[in-house]
């Protein structure tokens, strides 16, 4: 996992072509695909005269469709990840690709936006101390001598937040990738990008191809200020980059011709129109691509919170430790005792006192709790500054529950199982009378859920009062250290927050069933704008006014 901490030299031994590699059948089918779609491209021109040769046109949802298909190529952008497929060599190389469409002479191209974590970490006061400093700039014909405030340190922070976000984003769509049983590290990315001609000219389609590097942060270098200074360009030494504040999207310079490493001549038919008019008299298979059911809901509940202690903070409980016997009494002692003349008095009477208050008092309140988090905050933060792996091990594990214990939480859930009794199952989601307890017994609820785009498949089964958590069966610790650690970037012991969510462009998840396979759920996070949520959203989301 690279997340932050990517360099040129790690970029420069990973540089790979992908498309030197891909089969020669396969490239030629996919330029047939795209060059007889391009061939129609007089139909869609409003000119009321074609003298004048027009743009071949290069449709992006097609695009991607056919590469899919050229290539065998799985789709990756069903599951908000940061690519738009993967594809699998027959030597065992699998390539990420970001997929993309724009004219040879176009210029920088939008690569990501960070809407939600530019507004909640107001990076705009950065744009702003920088464009205050860029007022104080000495004019050329000015006799001032004075030093300029350094605008560039404010664009630097900027850029190194950007930079961070949009790397941890690469390293979680890689992890989602690659799944709980992969490695990342088998794992090359690169942009794969068509570019036609512009009109006027005769009609070609480019191929192009380039790398889709994580940013190097540590050589960021912020080039001249822009005509608009609430926008700016950084280059890491690999790419060079325009983050545009207004709509807050970070853009690419793609080098277009530089990337050229193939291209395609298109011929348009003759009458496009006639293709049109006789489309009808073809016949189409029909194909299986949508869900019989699906259902979708937030991450964050509608206070703007990821729930702690339960869910994707189940480590963040309260402790389960037995308080039978004086159990939580002896094993304070047995700690102590260990410890003693081994770390200094005082701090070995904090951690008595921290860990009595801790274990021995009742937090029933969200106060107490609050209270009891934040003096188990302050022992961690003692005892990570102590530095003994054994005493961290030995805390963690009786003030924690276990580190990458999860579940994945189903909102409103007796009401969806009620109203959706068979979706993990038959009968999985009945209860027994009017209480809270499910009537299957536990082997009864099991069903295959499959993770998107990964493939990756474990047992899981329904769990829980009203049936409220979807769990693994047997790779429990598996699956919470995939989600928190790589998918979701935490560290040990870190919280997930909406922040993070905002950073990685993740806030909901998404359970479907398809007709080929019904037995089979498959799972993936999404993002979904809860002023538009989508039509199978549950949850508080679903008050929402539905999209179109």
């Amino acid at each position: 996992m690279f997340g932050r901490y990517w360099t040129v030299k790690a970029y420069e031994e990973t540089k790979t072509n992908m498309w030197e590699l891909l089969n020669d059948n396969d490239k030629e089918n996919y330029r047939l695909l795209m060059t007889n779609f391009a061939s129609l491209s007089e139909a869609f021109s409003q000119k009321a005269s074609v003298e004048e040769a027009v743009a071949p046109i290069v449709n992006s949802k097609f695009q991607e469709t056919a590469f899919q298909k050229a290539f065998n190529a799985v789709a990756e952008d069903i599951a908000n990840t940061s690519f738009d497929a993967s594809i699998n060599l027959s030597n065992g190389q699998k390539f990420l690709v970001g997929i993309k469409s724009f004219g040879i002479t176009s210029g920088d191209q939008k690569i990501a936006q960070f809407k939600a974590i530019s507004r909640e970490d107001n990076w705009d006061s950065l744009i702003n101390k920088a464009i205050a400093n860029l007022r104080y700039l000495p004019r050329e014909d000015s006799d001032n001598d004075v030093d300029p405030k350094n605008y560039e340190e404010h664009y630097l922070a900027l850029a190194k937040k950007i930079a961070e976000v949009r790397n941890d984003r690469i390293a979680s769509s890689k992890a989602l990738a690659k799944g709980f049983d992969g490695s990342a590290d088998d794992i090359e990315m690169i942009y794969h990008v068509l570019m036609p001609t512009k009109k006027g000219t005769t009609p070609k389609i480019y191929v192009g191809e380039t790398d889709y590097a994580p940013i190097d942060i540590e050589n960021i270098k912020i080039l001249n200020p822009m005509n608009k200074p609430q926008n700016f360009k950084f280059t890491d030494g690999i790419h060079v980059y325009k983050y545009t504040s207004a709509d807050s999207q970070l853009l690419m310079a793609f080098n277009n011709r530089e990337i050229v490493v193939d291209s395609w001549d298109v011929e348009y038919v003759d009458n496009a129109f006639r293709f049109f008019q006789n489309l009808h008299m073809y016949a189409f298979e029909e194909v299986d691509v949508q869900p019989i059911e699906s259902v979708s809901w937030m991450i964050p509940n509608k206070n703007g919170k990821v729930e702690e202690n339960s869910g994707y903070n189940a480590f963040d409980g309260g402790p389960k430790m037995s308080k039978q016997d004086n159990y939580r009494e002896r094993r304070i002692e047995k700690l102590i005792q260990k410890f003693q003349g081994i770390l200094p008095i005082a701090e070995l009477n904090f951690i008595r006192q921290a860990l009595e208050f801790i274990l021995l008092s009742d937090h029933k309140t969200s106060d107490e709790k609050a209270e009891m988090k934040k003096k188990r905050s302050e022992l961690k933060d003692l005892v990570i500054h102590l530095g003994s792996d054994e005493l961290k091990k030995d805390i963690f594990s009786i003030v924690y529950r276990p580190v990458s214990e999860m579940y994945i939480p189903i909102p409103n859930s007796k009401t969806f199982h009620l109203e959706n009794p068979d979706f993990f199952g038959k009968s999985i989601g009945t209860f027994k009378g009017n209480s809270s307890k499910l009537a299957l017994p536990k082997e009864e609820r099991t069903f295959t859920l499959e993770f998107l785009p990964s493939g990756n498949q474990i047992e899981a089964y329904i769990n829980q009062d009203n049936g409220k958590s979807i769990q693994s069966i047997a790779n429990q610790g598996i699956l919470g250290e995939w989600i928190l650690r790589e998918v979701f970037q935490l560290d040990e012991y870190e919280p997930l927050t909406v922040k993070r969510l905002n950073e990685l462009g993740i806030n909901a998840v998404r359970l479907s069933k398809y007709k080929k396979d019904p037995k089979v759920i498959y799972f993936e996070f999404i993002w979904i704008d809860e002023n538009k949520p989508p039509k199978d959203a549950i949850g508080w989301v679903s008050n929402v006014n539905h999209e179109n």
